[in-house]
């Protein structure tokens, strides 16, 4: 699958560190280059960001990313579900 949003390389390790809630899904948070952060994002398998919380489209690119990390509501989210995928399963 080719995402719109893969994790950039130099973060993929950060990224596969994450604890999941789903098979292959975690809750993150993003720090961007320019110090904004997003939170309540998808991250599919280590590898591309698919949704966020309240986004119908990608609020950011890939190479603005700065930062992943997981803070105590990203963990313990009491809110699973209802994510508005980016892109098209196939």
């Amino acid at each position: 699958m080719n995402y719109r949003c893969p994790i950039p390389q130099a973060l993929k390790d950060a990224a596969a560190k994450l604890v999941e809630f789903a098979n292959g899904g975690a809750q993150a948070t993003i720090e961007l280059k320019d110090g904004r952060k997003f939170e309540n994002v998808l991250v599919s398998n280590g590898s591309a960001i698919a949704a966020a919380r309240g986004y119908d489209h990608l609020p950011f690119r890939s190479e603005d990313i700065a930062r992943i990390y997981q803070t105590e509501n990203d963990m313990n989210s009491p809110q699973r579900g209802d994510w508005q995928f980016w892109d098209k399963w196939q």
